[in-house]
């Protein structure tokens, strides 16, 4: 009974770590948008997400203070730097202060459609 209960669990976590399709193309994003952005923003994380021709790119920046900038521009910039093809239909931006203490805040969120 040991033994069954075992390889169920194992077989239902390797069924969980399936990787996405986009995957590599969501790591290159992320990558291209860390060394494009470091002018604008320090200390930036950058998770780019795609599902269904649709693109969510989440910004977190850390530090101790919320950052004192226009969030409207620094959207344009990410929309500018992405480089992606046509099959992105729409894309949501959500730019988040990443406090070291207390919680997380959102700081600029909008949807852009292509």
């Amino acid at each position: 009974m040991k033994k069954l209960l075992l390889l169920m669990t194992l077989v239902s976590a390797l069924s969980f770590a399936k990787d996405s399709p986009n995957d590599v193309l969501e790591d290159r994003i992320e990558d291209q948008l860390k060394v494009r952005m470091a002018s604008i923003i320090k200390k930036a994380d950058y998770d780019v997400t795609i599902v269904n021709n649709s693109m969510n790119i989440e910004v977190e920046i850390e530090g101790l203070t919320t950052p004192k900038m226009n969030f409207d521009n620094v959207a344009q910039e990410i929309l500018k730097n992405l480089g992606t093809d046509n099959s992105i239909d729409d894309i949501y931006i959500v730019i988040k202060h990443d406090s070291t203490v207390g919680e997380d805040k959102i700081l600029f969120s909008q949807y852009f459609k292509k």
